[in-house]
């Protein structure tokens, strides 16, 4: 994994050991400057807009370069209360381009090119004032827009914005920032570019999972070998009230599509006869069932998991904690790789310590909702903090997170990954299903829970995306990113 992002406070940190270390932090704010500048168009009228901190001075360098190569800039300073190297980079300006700079009030916004330097990767809240009406002001006008290091107005590590400028390019300095791609960060960053200025990074990095990564995961296939060789997986759900015969059998196709030698689908008696006209590839394996819902059984439970490698577990089970419960338990007992999601975390937020006692190496894959439930917080405690909440937990309940969302997040409280190619084709039911399935598939085949949640989630955003070539952002169903892994791994 080449490609890393980092918290705001591990990029802070980095920069003060850096600048402990002997490098003048005028150097590095002049190393920063030159690598925005590269990314701001040539031509047309070019607005600067700097704020009080160190992102201002980046502003006001980065204008002395642009102006130096002959480009119409004007900065407009929103304070005259800057930071210390700020205010040198802004004197050298005024000096060498006197009226290049004016206050605020003065601009007329009719700029071609934004250059966005309010706010840093530390700012958190919501702009207030007169910074809240000059965003406004800047997104208004439909332009261009190049962010210095991140879109003023996001977290820089958490991604939320409550108002923050909407940017074509984000220049990140050094490193990608988490707050790039978690939750509102994509909408805002447009396109993020990375300009290295020499700062060693000093802490944890968190990789951004390409396509060399997944690849790893598919080598050639020997010819003497069978379904066998492949691993097995089961997948445990449905109900009466949620037949979901589509989705199930999407999910076992993905299964098999991302490498699985055999998927069986193992559901209430009730409602196999209605799965099973829609299940070609996979086998079935009808269950014990109370009113049309799955009743723990042990016996039957451990015929389904005989010889199985990896088993999904909760998709559409329904709201029997209590049944549910005790068949998480007794799968958890088992030395297996488990994947599980929906109904199954909803039961296992019941009783989260069926985890302690797992002998299973175990896969959690909630949305922002179902974790809430899990760690007994709100959804705005986890959309504030979703990383160190996922990674806390993964390492106290011995499992492996997948923390699904714009971008998805991915620990087993040691390691960390974000999956950033997600597409808003996958806002749609039975997309967790299709994911679930592909991370099975995988799985079974032997790789870790960690690189199958990984490539899992990359390939099915990148299905995805192919399929809404084809039918649409608002068009495209689960069932049909599960047909466009094919295509995807066929690649």
């Amino acid at each position: 994994m080449t490609d890393f992002a980092v918290t705001a406070a591990v990029m802070a940190a980095s920069d003060r050991a850096c600048i402990e270390g002997g490098t003048a932090s005028l150097e590095l704010m002049g190393r920063a400057a030159e690598g925005i500048a590269r990314h701001v168009p040539r031509g047309g009228r070019i607005y600067v807009f700097c704020g009080k901190g160190n992102n201002g001075g980046d502003g006001y360098a980065c204008a002395r370069i642009l102006r130096a190569r002959g480009e119409d800039v004007t900065v407009f300073a929103l304070t005259d209360d800057v930071s210390e190297d700020s205010a040198h980079y802004r004197a050298l300006l005024e000096s060498e381009y006197p009226g290049s700079v004016r206050p605020i009030e003065q601009c007329d916004y009719a700029f071609d090119v934004a250059l966005d330097c309010l706010f840093g990767t530390g700012f958190k809240g919501e702009p207030k004032g007169m910074y809240a009406d000059v965003i406004d002001r800047i997104n208004a006008e439909g332009k261009f827009v190049v962010a210095a290091d991140i879109a003023s107005g996001l977290d820089g590590t958490s991604g939320v914005a409550v108002k923050a400028v909407r940017a074509d390019v984000t220049v990140a300095v050094q490193a990608f920032k988490t707050g790039h791609f978690l939750n509102d960060g994509k909408d805002f960053s447009g396109k993020v570019v990375v300009e290295d200025i020499g700062i060693p990074i000093i802490g944890k990095k968190y990789a951004v999972v390409c396509k060399d990564d997944v690849g790893r995961l598919f080598p050639p296939r020997k010819n003497n070998s069978n379904k066998g060789s492949y691993g097995k997986c089961a997948i445990v759900g449905g109900c009466q009230r949620y037949v979901g015969a589509v989705k199930l059998a999407a999910m076992g196709e993905a299964a098999l599509r991302a490498g699985a030698g055999l998927c069986t689908l193992c559901v209430p008696r009730t409602i196999a006869p209605a799965i099973a006209a829609s299940v070609v590839e996979c086998t079935m394996f009808p269950m014990p069932e109370r009113d049309g819902a799955l009743l723990f059984d042990a016996s039957a439970t451990d015929e389904v998991l005989a010889g199985a490698k990896a088993v999904a577990v909760g998709m559409g089970m329904g709201a029997d904690h209590v049944q549910n419960g005790k068949i998480l338990a007794h799968i958890f007992s088992k030395p297996l790789k488990v994947v599980v999601d929906a109904d199954g975390l909803n039961a296992l937020a019941q009783n989260v310590s069926l985890l302690d006692a797992a002998s299973a190496d175990i896969l959690l894959t909630p949305h922002p909702g179902e974790f809430a439930r899990l760690i007994g917080k709100k959804v705005k405690d986890v959309l504030a903090d979703p990383i160190e909440l996922s990674e806390e937990f993964a390492s106290e309940r011995r499992c492996t997170m997948l923390l699904k969302g714009a971008s998805t997040f991915v620990t087993d409280g040691d390691r960390g990954a974000l999956v950033v190619n997600g597409s808003p084709a996958q806002s749609k039911g039975g997309s967790g299903d299709t994911l679930s399935g592909a991370i099975l598939g995988i799985a079974a085949q032997g790789n870790s829970l960690f690189d199958s949640a990984c490539a899992a989630t990359w390939l099915c955003a990148e299905a995805a995306g192919r399929a809404a070539k084809i039918f649409g952002e608002n068009g495209t169903l689960a069932s049909d990113v599960a047909v466009q892994l094919k295509n995807i791994l066929a690649r």
